[in-house]
């Protein structure tokens, strides 16, 4: 990943769809704490919208994308 941020957490999610694949990244951010980073590996096409639009819908900031390696850096929101 080209980032100076170091992720916290990784998940790899390789293949999968777009119900699945929102639902291990929601399960997984429940996980770390507020201002943690979660690097998901994701192959599948959808994958850069559904995460965009994701990480609109939580507020949890996309901070990262590398295409080419099919990489979201996502970071876990601070509540207010």
């Amino acid at each position: 990943m080209d980032t100076t941020t170091r992720p916290d957490c990784t998940l790899d999610l390789g293949e999968k769809g777009c119900s699945h694949l929102l639902q291990d990244i929601t399960t997984a951010m429940n996980k770390i704490t507020a201002g943690q980073t979660l690097l998901v590996i994701a192959h599948d096409p959808a994958a850069p919208l559904d995460i965009k639009v994701w990480s609109r819908q939580t507020g949890n900031p996309l901070l990262h994308v590398s295409l080419a390696n099919n990489q979201f850096l996502l970071q876990k929101r601070f509540s207010c």
